[in-house]
């Protein structure tokens, strides 16, 4: 380690990383479609375990998400629905993300109206550069828990993400699986810079893999 860092106190440290990583947001370029993406212009002299934990190539793949978006969402098997019930859908639904944290990770607040009711979440997408997986985190104003995916170590970054993860049920997936563990699968679908596709699937325990929400992203705004 750089002696200069050595002399540093913990305290300095830590606010000199954050204006680090600050400024690696903050020097965005922009691509010919008119999405940011982050990029990280490190000091020659930073330590190693600082460079380790910047924005790289698998945040760099997570661009194309970055803006506002209208969204078509399909609802299937969930909510507590039949599985064989016919999808409910909505086009009233706006997504708009943000990077946050220096750029390490895109903070996504989704709201509109679903079955004549609010509907709102907030999640956060990253790319672990140790662990090579991107990982996903949700919020919302259905389940008291937080939804939190993963995708396989050794991830390489690309335009379709699979995400996986299980919750305990209150009932989302039906009166038969309260309190019973679920696995859930998250996968992103990047097509271009203007569309994606985000799909989740529930595996209820005796049950087959299951669709239960679909949303399609159309780009309003960068």
């Amino acid at each position: 380690m750089n002696n200069r860092w050595q002399r540093v106190p913990i305290r300095a440290v830590g606010i000199a990383v954050l204006g680090i990583a600050l400024g690696a947001a903050q020097a965005q370029d922009k691509d010919k479609d008119g999405a940011t993406t982050p990029v990280a212009a490190a000091p020659t002299d930073m330590p190693a375990w600082v460079r380790r934990g910047l924005p790289g190539p698998g945040h760099l793949a997570l661009a194309p998400l970055a803006g506002t978006w209208r969204v078509q969402m399909g609802v299937y098997a969930t909510l507590g629905r039949r599985e064989d019930a016919p999808p409910i859908t909505s086009d009233d639904i706006v997504t708009r993300r943000q990077w946050v944290a220096g750029g390490r990770y895109l903070e996504d607040t989704t709201e509109g109206t679903l079955m004549k009711s609010r509907y709102w979440r907030r999640g956060w997408l990253g790319y672990d550069n140790m662990a090579a997986r991107y990982e996903w985190v949700t919020i919302d104003e259905t389940n008291a828990g937080m939804m939190r995916y993963a995708s396989q170590s050794g991830s390489v970054p690309g335009t379709r993400i699979d995400l996986f993860g299980t919750f305990v049920d209150q009932g989302v997936a039906g009166e038969d699986f309260v309190g019973k563990v679920v696995p859930m699968r998250t996968v992103i679908h990047i097509e271009n810079q203007d569309r994606h596709v985000i799909e989740l699937y529930f595996t209820p325990p005796g049950r087959k893999e299951a669709l239960a929400t679909r949303a399609v992203y159309t780009r309003t705004a960068p």
